[in-house]
């Protein structure tokens, strides 16, 4: 009798198990299928907006856009940035052929759309030289082993622009409050004239 009953328990454990384990693993292949949905978007996005780019500033219209490498800038001032190394293959859709390669600055730019959503829109900052794009990309992979002097300077660089940095947050967190400010002088003058507009003057009158 206490034997069924334990095997019974144990069988109901083995249920609930395999009912966990296939759960897990749908959420992630769902969460995978998901995400490579969403890289798929991005880059169609991306690439678009290198094609908006090329037609702007080259007048180079009918082509085909093929990544080479993207590479996540990392460090202080892009702590709270979205910004990326881009290197393309620009081709010739009639021939297949690659015309030039080039490296573009593109950012993501994440405004709040509500409580719980964000979007993301994306930009082609600027155009950047393809050999010191590819010379840093690689150095940040390490895949180019630098000198203690190219460290040493590299170090200083760095060091330099996380100054400029937080020296620029500081200029622009003053300038926001200077606005807040200035919006509450705004607002209290403009109350007051409204009071004063409204406001009915007493004239008093004298008994008959």
């Amino acid at each position: 009798m206490f034997g069924n009953s334990g095997s019974t328990t144990y069988i109901v454990i083995g249920i609930v198990v395999l009912i966990l384990l296939v759960f897990v693993v749908v959420s992630s292949i769902t969460s995978k299928k998901a995400q490579k949905k969403e890289q798929a978007k991005r880059k169609k996005v991306v690439r678009d907006e290198i094609k908006l780019f090329l037609a702007k500033t080259q007048n180079q219209k009918n082509i085909t856009i093929d990544y080479e490498k993207v590479y996540a800038r990392k460090g202080a001032e892009y702590k709270y940035r979205d910004v990326f190394d881009v290197v393309v293959q620009i081709i010739e859709p009639k021939t297949a052929q690659v015309k030039e390669v080039k490296a573009y600055e593109v950012e993501g730019i994440t405004t709040r759309v509500d409580k719980k959503n964000y979007t993301t829109a994306w930009q082609v900052n600027k155009e950047l030289d393809l050999e010191e794009t590819k010379k840093r990309i690689a150095v940040a992979e390490k895949k180019i082993k630098l000198s203690k002097e190219e460290r040493r300077l590299m170090k200083v660089e760095e060091s330099s622009r996380e100054k400029e940095l937080k020296i620029q947050q500081k200029e622009e967190i003053k300038e926001i409050k200077a606005k807040k400010v200035e919006a509450k002088k705004d607002k209290s003058n403009r109350i007051d004239e409204a009071v004063k507009m409204t406001a009915v003057k007493f004239v008093p009158r004298r008994n008959k």
